[in-house]
């Protein structure tokens, strides 16, 4: 890895806390619904720090994969504009592309059973709150790096727009938060912390509802938008309350349900009861 990709990476670390800390302020001081403990918050920051480690490893091929695809295309098929009123229509076209990147790779998260096993993790925490912003399974960033980053990347040259668009990311750190704010039958203009925790929600009456990270106008075109009822704050998690009960268990939490001993028997032919089907060897 470069000096500069590492300090790149590292210098991520200084606004993430930042917007972490403030916004965890914001949730002692008005909280939607009683916090839980203060062992899920740890281990939502340890999957934070596991991401961060993944990316220092991968970023040298991933980057270097996105960046030649873009230098191949000369930077981008379409240049918007930087400057002037241009760069107001750049911006906001760079945020609906990057946004529709976002909830299209959101969507394949649910719908995909090996994305979903990674996905999981960061719908397993029963404490919905601004740290299970960062509560992703390491491998997750990586796959945005070459999906999402790489399309958008190549259908555009934007460098003012992709500053403001990496502002408005940390958006997200409030769109998780545990504070009773919604947007009412405003809610299909911008994402908010009670509209995101029905996405959340444990209970099977939310599932397939407000996938969108930042505009809600894409779940209203897909016919997955729900709009919160006044003080509606449900529980969140997954429906069958699986939740990581260890460090290690974030680590390698797709294998979760992997079971060697059955994985044998299967590959044996012996079945769980006994007696094998047929001769073995």
């Amino acid at each position: 890895m470069t000096l500069l990709g590492m300090l790149g990476i590292l210098a991520s670390i200084a606004p993430t806390l930042l917007a972490l800390i403030g916004v965890a302020a914001l949730e002692r001081r008005y909280p939607a619904v009683s916090a839980g403990g203060r062992a899920d918050r740890a281990q939502n920051l340890k999957v934070w720090m596991t991401s961060l480690a993944a990316q220092l490893v991968l970023s040298p091929a991933l980057g270097g994969l996105t960046t030649l695809a873009v230098n191949a295309a000369g930077g981008g098929f379409l240049e918007l504009p930087a400057s002037g009123l241009g760069l107001l229509v750049g911006i906001l076209l760079y945020l609906l592309a990057m946004d529709f990147g976002e909830y299209i790779f959101h969507r394949a998260q649910h719908a995909i059973p090996a994305l979903w096993e990674m996905h999981s993790l960061h719908h397993s925490d029963p404490d919905f709150d601004t740290t299970t912003t960062v509560r992703h399974f390491w491998l997750d960033p990586a796959l945005k790096t070459v999906t999402i980053w790489l399309a958008v990347g190549l259908l555009f040259k934007a460098a003012p727009a992709v500053v403001v668009y990496m502002v408005l990311t940390f958006y997200n750190f409030v769109s998780h938060a545990n504070v009773p704010l919604g947007f009412g039958r405003a809610s299909w203009l911008w994402n908010s912390p009670q509209y995101h925790r029905l996405h959340h929600a444990a209970a099977a009456e939310y599932h397939d509802c407000n996938y969108a990270a930042l505009l809600p106008i894409f779940d209203v075109l897909f016919g997955a938008y729900r709009r919160p009822r006044p003080g509606e704050f449900p529980p969140t998690g997954l429906d069958d309350g699986a939740a990581p009960k260890s460090y290690a268990e974030t680590v390698a939490w797709p294998l979760r349900k992997w079971q060697p001993q059955r994985w044998l028997q299967r590959r044996r032919r012996i079945p769980l009861s006994g007696a094998p089907t047929r001769p073995v060897g």
